[in-house]
């Protein structure tokens, strides 16, 4: 019986995950710049993630505008990653704020979703601000029209300039 209360304590201890204490974090961003050669707006979070306590691998989560992400942990120990995508028009340009949560404010985040409470008393673990500027959908005359308005300008100009020399 002491065995079966050791290994039940013991299972409890390993399975208890810790929280991440003062986290510093190191982003980088990137979103889409091109309309042109994509159909959606790209967003991407990478950063690293070392905890004041020593804590490794800590499972996170995104949440962009109401939207939740599992964030992805990179090969190297403290790397993550989050992306997401939306079409063009829907990405306006401006200031994407991305709160990043860990297991258990996470848990509190979808159960306030769930009850209909207010989801801005979660504090998140921290927050990253990802500047969009807006997509590129190229120029307002494809260079096709362009070239044809100016081959059918010269041929009417030399056109004219033959009917006035033969006059």
């Amino acid at each position: 019986m002491v065995k079966i209360g050791f290994l039940v304590a013991l299972l409890f201890c390993l399975c208890r995950g810790e929280s991440c204490l003062n986290p510093v974090i190191t982003p980088s961003t990137y979103t889409t710049s091109d309309a042109v050669i994509s159909s959606e707006s790209v967003f991407i979070v990478e950063l690293s993630l070392t905890c004041a306590n020593g804590v490794q691998s800590v499972a996170l989560y995104a949440d962009v505008n109401g939207r939740q992400f599992p964030v992805t942990r990179g090969q190297d120990v403290g790397k993550y990653q989050v992306s997401w995508s939306l079409p063009h028009k829907q990405a306006s340009s401006g200031t994407y704020q991305v709160k990043f949560f860990d297991e258990e404010s996470y848990s509190a985040l979808r159960k306030a979703q769930r009850n209909n409470e207010d989801v801005d008393t979660i504090k998140p673990l921290f927050s990253v601000n990802v500047d969009h500027r807006g997509a590129w959908s190229g120029p307002w005359v494809s260079t096709e029209v362009l070239a044809a308005v100016i081959g059918i300008l010269v041929y009417y100009f030399a056109f004219s300039a033959k009917s006035t020399i033969q006059a």
